[in-house]
C-alpha cells in the first residue's frame, strides 16, 4: 500500500513574527494600515503600534510632529493622528462650505475663489495629503477639486506632475471647468472699444500640466484692472 505524503504545513499571515509584521505594516499608507488591522487580532496589535502611527504622522504633518510627540506620551500616536485628522477635516470642511454658499448656479466669482485659497493657507500644518483626502474627493464638484489643485501648486509648491498623479488616483482628473473673463473695452481716440468676453474650458489634468499654467496665472490674479470680471463654472453647465 502506497502511503500518500503528509500535507505540507501552510503558514498563515497571522503567524508572522512581530518584527516582520511591523515591517509589512510600516510600508503601508493610512487606509491600508486600517484595513490590515481588521484582518485579525494579531494584525490589529501590529497596526496599532506607536511606531506605525508616528511614521504616518511625521510624513503627513512634519511641522506638527514635535508638539504631537508630547501628546503621544499620554494618548499614543494613533489617537494623536486621529485627532489631527479630525481637526483638518473640520477646518477644510469650513472652507468647502463657504465655497458652496458662494456658488451661484454652479458658478463662483474670483473673489470668493481666491478667498477660499487664502483661507486654506491659514490652516496650520495643512499638507498635500490633506488636500487629497478632503479636496480631491469625488464627492465634491470640480470647482472644489480645482481649488485643491491650485492651492497645492501655488501655495504648497507641489510639483504639477505629483498633483496630476493624485488627480488620476482620485479619479477626478477628467473633470472640466470653464474660466470666463470679461475685459472692459479700451479707450481709443475718444471712443470706447467693445468689451471682450473670453471663455476657456479646461480639464483638471490639463491645468496640472504646462498648458494650464497661463489659466492658473489668470485665476491667481483674479479680477484686476484689465479683467473686470472673472468667473469659474462647471464646463458641462456653462452656457
Amino acid at each position: 500500500m502506497e502511503l500518500s505524503p503528509a500535507p505540507a504545513s501552510v503558514g498563515r499571515w497571522a503567524d508572522l513574527p512581530e518584527d516582520i509584521a511591523l515591517t509589512v505594516a510600516s510600508r503601508l499608507q493610512e487606509a491600508d494600515v486600517c484595513a490590515l488591522g481588521g484582518c485579525s487580532r494579531s494584525w490589529r496589535t501590529a497596526c496599532d503600534t506607536d511606531c506605525i502611527w508616528e511614521r504616518l504622522f511625521r510624513c503627513r504633518w512634519p511641522a506638527a510632529a514635535a508638539e504631537a510627540a508630547v501628546a503621544s506620551r499620554v494618548q499614543g500616536w494613533k489617537a494623536v493622528y486621529i485627532n489631527q485628522h479630525r481637526r483638518m477635516a473640520i477646518a477644510i470642511s469650513n472652507v468647502v462650505e463657504f465655497v458652496e454658499r458662494c456658488l451661484n448656479s454652479g458658478s463662483l466669482e474670483s473673489e470668493y475663489y481666491l478667498k477660499a485659497i487664502a483661507d486654506l493657507a491659514l490652516i496650520a500644518d495643512i499638507g498635500f495629503l490633506d488636500v487629497q483626502f478632503f479636496l480631491f474627493s469625488r464627492n465634491h464638484g470640480a470647482i472644489i477639486n480645482l481649488i485643491g489643485l491650485h492651492y497645492s501648486i501655488a501655495s504648497l509648491h507641489v510639483p504639477p506632475t505629483e498633483v496630476s498623479k493624485a488627480l488620476q488616483a482620485r479619479q477626478v482628473a477628467g473633470r472640466k471647468v470653464c474660466v470666463n473673463l470679461l475685459k472692459l473695452g479700451r479707450w481709443f481716440y475718444g471712443f470706447r472699444l467693445p468689451d471682450e468676453h473670453e471663455s476657456r474650458k479646461i480639464s483638471l489634468s490639463e491645468l496640472a500640466m504646462s498648458e494650464g499654467a497661463e489659466t492658473l496665472a489668470i485665476l491667481n490674479r483674479g479680477a484686476v484692472h484689465e479683467v473686470f470680471r472673472l468667473r469659474i463654472s462647471l464646463a458641462d453647465i456653462d452656457k
